[in-house]
């Protein structure tokens, strides 16, 4: 409770004892009056009262003479802020309303004096001993009002306290529980800033990060603001990034910041985020508003504990693309083992992923699921590493012998790869590749959907890339009888569905990759 809201439950509490009573501020300036009388507010408003008021004390009872026989009596009080006022009560004679005075000063308030008279008749009754009786009554009534007013606002503080506790554990709750995967970095840092915004009393928040190579590819150069900023997100960023200090671990709060500052909201929180020990961007509050428009402990401190959350999701992140940058290292090593067993399928196997990825999101799968397609393209021939050269390579027909060592290469394939982390789930798709719808395939004549979704996806892809390249026994088929071919397969050797959707693709990007093999296998020749 203010001390509006004090001088509100005082003159309500005179009032409904029949006392007329004013609140004088700590300057002698008139804030407010009791409703009734009606006429007394008017009358205290006059230059000739505002004249007597201000030559009242402050720190002790007292009484003021406004008009003969007209007298305020007066009590100052104090609350528990240091903050200073005073409440007066109004305590007229019976013979101080027929005095000359008394009339000037209604026609100053531009009342009838007869209408005042008979307003202020049920007050006229003091003398000097009920005077006493009301300073009395108006320092009980004050020392009960600030008695509820400390309680009032030692209740409001701890509900303040408890609902700033709720809003911190909501916040950092839901921010922690987001960090489940480094995949989403600008999902991730858009919802702390969303919630930092509808958290704290700012007009807006921001996440900006350097575009440099030391931040994680995920929000490298990313500007991310909710809100109502006062500036554009690209502006703001280069504002933040101009003025902060991205190797301070702890926020700061700055004032006039150019392009960040309004002339009505000057102060900004600065909270850098830190990547492996060095800065790569900025968490940013601005525009506080509500009651205390000046940045506090507490919204330093709630943004310092974000900041810790986002750093520590961009060292996941980190993380994460060195594993994915080894883990793709060692399957582009496999690869290129198997292309350097044969120079006619020198680039097939980056073909077949590439086209596997688009079938595979043809058909309705996720980009992350498709990716998975694609890895599982880039190793589906692996196992042709334990077939011997003078096979792979043979120009004429197979042997049934010959061809029984192929036949295995799926089979190698999934033994190679079983143990390593993380190839759990495209296992299928290299074990088997080569199945049929069918049922004539290998290695386990499987039959329609018995072979795995991946598998026949890669089986797709690998068909058309076979046609469409040289090998050792035949040149490569033109586009149109490729598809010819493709749609004939459908539902014996590839799955009818599946093989459709080749048709709507751009295979601009197919033919990017075959020509660079080409001029690769060109250069070796």
């Amino acid at each position: 409770m203010h001390t509006s809201d004090l001088s509100g439950l005082l003159l309500e509490r005179c009032e409904a004892l029949g006392v007329g009573a004013c609140v004088l501020s700590a300057e002698g300036r008139l804030t407010a009056t009791t409703s009734r009388p009606r006429s007394m507010g008017p009358l205290l408003r006059t230059a000739r009262a505002l004249q007597g008021l201000c030559s009242i004390g402050m720190t002790e009872p007292g009484e003021a003479e406004i008009t003969p026989g007209m007298v305020l009596v007066v009590m100052p009080y104090e609350n528990a802020r240091g903050e200073r006022a005073r409440l007066a009560g109004l305590a007229p004679t019976p013979e101080s309303l027929g005095t000359p005075e008394f009339t000037a000063m209604c026609r100053d308030a531009c009342i009838d004096p007869r209408v005042a008279r008979a307003d202020l008749a049920g007050l006229a009754r003091h003398g000097a001993s009920s005077r006493a009786m009301l300073r009395a009554m108006l320092e009980a009534t004050i020392r009960d009002a600030l008695a509820m007013h400390d309680r009032d606002e030692a209740l409001a503080s701890f509900t303040a306290q408890l609902s700033e506790s709720f809003d911190t554990i909501d916040l950092l709750y839901s921010i922690g529980r987001s960090m489940h995967g480094p995949f989403d970095g600008p999902g991730f840092v858009g919802m702390v800033c969303e919630r930092l915004q509808t958290t704290l009393p700012f007009t807006w928040a921001g996440a900006f990060f350097v575009n440099e190579p030391w931040a994680p590819a995920r929000v490298r150069g990313l500007s991310i603001v909710r809100g109502m900023p006062p500036r554009r997100a690209d502006e703001l960023s280069r504002a933040v990034l101009e003025v902060m200090n991205v190797h301070e671990a702890n926020s700061r709060v700055m004032s006039d910041v150019p392009m960040l500052s309004t002339p009505d909201q000057p102060q900004v929180i600065v909270q850098s985020v830190q990547c492996n020990g060095r800065g790569i961007g900025a968490l940013v509050l601005g525009g506080k508003h509500g009651p205390d428009p000046f940045v506090s402990s507490y919204d330093t401190q709630l943004l310092e504990a974000a900041g810790g959350f986002v750093s520590a999701f961009t060292d996941n992140m980190a993380l994460y693309d060195a594993q994915q940058a080894l883990f793709t290292g060692t399957v582009g090593a496999l690869t290129a083992a198997i292309d350097a067993k044969d120079r006619y399928t020198y680039g097939h196997s980056e073909r077949v992923a590439w086209l596997a990825r688009e079938v595979a999101l043809c058909a309705g799968m996720t980009p992350d699921q498709a990716e998975r397609v694609h890895i599982a393209g880039l190793v589906h021939d692996v196992g042709k590493i334990g077939v011997p050269e003078a096979v792979l390579c043979k120009a004429g027909r197979l042997t049934e012998e010959e061809f029984a060592s192929i036949k295995q290469h799926p089979v190698i394939g999934q033994r190679i790869l079983r143990d390593i982390p993380g190839l759990a789930d495209i296992l299928p798709g290299v074990l088997h590749h080569h199945e049929r719808i069918d049922g004539r395939g290998y290695p386990h004549g499987l039959r329609g959907e018995e072979i795995p979704l991946i598998a026949r996806i890669i089986a797709v892809a690998d068909t058309f890339d076979a046609m469409s390249s040289n090998r050792s026994y035949r040149p490569a088929m033109p586009r149109e009888r490729v598809l010819a071919e493709i749609g004939r397969s459908a539902g014996t050797q590839l799955d009818a569905t599946l093989a459709k959707h080749v048709e709507r693709i751009d295979l601009t990007g197919f033919d990017r990759l075959y020509a660079k093999y080409l001029v690769i296998n060109a250069a070796a020749a």
